[in-house]
């Protein structure tokens, strides 16, 4: 079994007595093995797993959530190097436009973040979500879905559901294989020499990985607006983080003994089970929200609560337990640096090299906005400061101007159109 474990000082002196209990938690996990912990995380991966693949789907939620909206959708495989299938979502034209599709559009490919996939950004609708927007404001929207979500769970040579070596990826695979395959197909189809990229939390993680790992693409990259990106976090972690990762590694390896690979996939019951707890008026909801203010930031304005059941059928969307382990990881240590499988010889084949691969941002010589909030408990000001100083091409860091905004307003934020969207659009026109 692979270990885990992460050095960050403040990690090392959460409160004994918050471990203990902790603990306690993971014992009766592991002795209720009929699957409680199956239910809350996701399914064991062997012969006799059953959840929703996209060959199982017929309509994709994507494709009828932009549909309805009167605009058009299109869907595209691509294949990465290591044998991944990857689900492209694209809204190629506004419903206003009536131009031929032929016509050329500058493009925009956004990533989203962790656990999430592309109809995270797509329910609220056009007054709202920021595809459509780009869409309206003449851009041709490509939207990815990495690798192990609700889309993109197709293999050449494995079964995600049956084989654990499918789930063997970090957000390194992400940035080394997927990404370049995915900007390579683009801009083939469309026939453009380089697109705007927009990531959300580790979206933009993966953008800065292939630019420091494969900085011939970086001329790909007419601009990166990068959405709180998780690279250096250096700031004093909050008490719920220090609960959080101080039992992530007894968590995780109790996971992976399992064989629960595919962590928080998109589940119908549970994100039933959980809108109905969460939902406005059931006097449990406030717990909901304690939970999700102690992870991203508490902003009681630019959430809409009665958003919650709707949101939960799209969120989470699952992803493999060692890409949010790296996740954690960088978190927790606060370098940006390749996961560290804690084991030479499996690092030495994903990797290549006997030590760990150095993410060197000087190599990363596009042109970068970093955009953060204040209320963001995640990604903060302080830590974008440190990760400006190490990028060559900075254009701008840009602080929301909102007191409270956090995390997950990047998302779906009441006012995140006139607060973030409607700037990213006038910083992407600047730079045609």
């Amino acid at each position: 079994m692979t270990g885990f474990f992460y050095n960050r000082d403040m990690v090392l002196r959460t409160d004994r007595r918050i471990l203990v209990c902790l603990f306690s938690v993971t014992l009766v996990l592991e002795c209720h093995s009929f699957s409680l912990t199956e239910f809350l995380v996701g399914p064991r991966i062997g012969p006799r797993t059953q959840h929703a693949t996209p060959k199982n789907i017929k309509l994709t939620m994507a494709q009828q959530l932009v549909n309805t909206n009167g605009y058009p959708f299109e869907e595209h495989e691509i294949y990465s190097e290591d044998g991944y299938i990857l689900s492209l979502h694209r809204i190629p034209r506004s419903k206003y436009d009536k131009a031929p599709l032929k016509n050329q559009r500058p493009v925009a490919l956004f990533q989203h973040g962790l656990l999430a996939s592309s109809d995270v950004f797509l329910f609220r609708g056009p007054e709202y979500d920021l595809p459509y927007l780009l869409a309206d404001a003449g851009y041709d929207v490509w939207l990815s879905n990495m690798r192990g979500n609700i889309y993109s769970m197709k293999h050449k040579a494995f079964d995600a559901e049956k084989d654990s070596e499918y789930w063997k990826f970090s957000l390194h695979e992400v940035g080394v294989y997927d990404l370049p395959a995915i900007i390579d197909y683009i801009l083939k189809i469309t026939k453009e020499h380089s697109l705007y990229f927009l990531g959300h939390s580790v979206g933009s993680t993966v953008a800065f990985i292939m630019g420091t790992m494969k900085p011939q693409y970086n001329a790909k990259i007419r601009l990166h607006l990068a959405l709180a990106p998780l690279v250096h976090a250096l700031h004093e972690i909050s008490f719920p983080h220090k609960i959080f990762l101080g039992s992530s590694i007894s968590l995780t390896q109790a996971i992976v003994s399992k064989n629960i690979l595919n962590v928080f996939p998109r589940r119908e019951y549970f994100s039933k089970l959980l809108g109905t707890l969460c939902a406005n008026g059931v006097p449990t909801q406030f717990f909901c929200l304690i939970f999700l203010y102690s992870l991203v930031g508490i902003d009681g304005q630019q959430f809409n609560s009665s958003y919650i059941p709707e949101f939960l059928s799209y969120f989470p969307a699952g992803s493999s337990v060692y890409l949010t382990s790296h996740a954690t990881q960088m978190y927790a240590e606060g370098d940006f640096r390749p996961l560290d499988y804690q084991n030479s010889f499996l690092n030495y084949q994903k990797y290549h090299q006997s030590s760990l691969p150095v993410y060197n941002l000087s190599l990363v010589d596009y042109p970068v906005t970093l955009h953060y909030g204040d209320g963001d408990t995640l990604v903060t000001a302080e830590d974008l400061a440190f990760t400006e100083t190490k990028l060559p091409r900075i254009i701008g860091k840009f602080r929301v101007p909102y007191k409270h905004f956090n995390h997950m307003d990047f998302m779906i934020g009441t006012d995140a159109k006139d607060l973030v969207y409607k700037e990213l659009i006038s910083l992407m026109n600047k730079h045609r």
